[in-house]
């Protein structure tokens, strides 16, 4: 977990992250995502950033309903992670497993991260939600 969220009566989440570098990076995602004024990449919500404490490694962002990507901690900058083939194959494989037929619609979501030089590590049910009609193996109801 890289930290914990609670819901504030205002429709936004505060979430308190554990670790100095996923807060930078969680921070960083946002940020960038506020300069290009993202609200949306390929159909997917991004939650509006609305402000943070450097001291509490505190972000506080507006909840947003499926379909949507959240938790950008484990994300890289400008440089895409340089794993062999054999891991590609594997996670390319898993993510087949979890999302099955959506797997190529979230590959699509990653690549135009890539647009603001974001490349995320995190693909799961959970961070990346699709509307409620679709199913998804091992994800719970919204």
């Amino acid at each position: 977990m890289d930290g914990t969220v609670w819901e504030s009566n205002r429709q936004t989440a505060v979430k308190a992250i554990h670790r100095q570098q996923n807060y930078n990076s969680e921070l960083e995602c946002y940020q960038r995502f506020t300069e290009h004024n993202v609200r949306k990449i390929n159909g997917f919500a991004v939650p509006r950033f609305v402000g943070h404490d450097d001291e509490l490694s505190v972000i506080e962002i507006e909840i947003v309903s499926p379909p949507y990507i959240i938790d950008f901690a484990k994300c890289r900058f400008e440089t895409p992670f340089d794993f062999s083939p054999e891991v590609m194959a594997d996670w390319n494989e898993a993510g087949i497993e979890i999302f099955e037929d959506r797997w190529r619609q979230v590959k699509s979501l990653l690549r135009a991260l890539e647009q603001y030089g974001i490349y995320y590590l995190d693909a799961k049910p959970g961070n990346i939600t699709f509307a409620p009609e679709s199913t998804i193996k091992g994800a719970s109801p919204p």
